[in-house]
């Protein structure tokens, strides 16, 4: 679903099952500024916030329960809703190997350089967790 409005924005280049990696032309207009009445700023993502509510009103569970009492078993429903896109970036370029056999997709491996080439993430197959440099 969330990789379907990211089709119609740019360019994905990595799934993942905590974010989706996408190319966006430089010229989209991906941040907005919003004033109220009394001059107060709110800075927000376009990308973001259309698939935050997205995923929200698709995804949100209605029947979320909450243990109150043990002894009686009383539980309060409420609505939550855990999942949150943010977004990254801009970066210089994203890194992404090869497969060396025909059909067979290369998991999680990639490296994502800053603009002063400096490296801002490497990821590994060998390890399963993202190696973050220090910004």
């Amino acid at each position: 679903m969330a990789c379907g409005l990211v089709e119609q924005l740019g360019r994905p280049l990595e799934l993942d099952t905590d974010g989706i990696w996408c190319a966006l032309p430089a010229s989209f207009p991906e941040n907005f500024k919003l004033k109220n009445k009394n001059g107060k700023e709110l800075k927000i993502s376009y990308p973001c916030v259309m698939l935050n509510v997205m995923v929200a009103d698709h995804c949100t569970n209605e029947q979320y329960q909450t243990l109150v009492d043990p002894a009686t078993k009383t539980y309060a429903v409420s609505s939550e809703m855990s999942i949150e896109f943010e977004v990254d970036g801009p970066y210089k370029a994203m890194i992404l190997p090869a497969s060396k056999e025909e059909g067979k997709s290369i998991k999680k491996r990639y490296a994502v350089f800053n603009f002063d080439g400096s490296l801002a993430e490497l990821k590994v197959r060998c390890m399963d967790t993202a190696m973050h440099t220090p910004s």
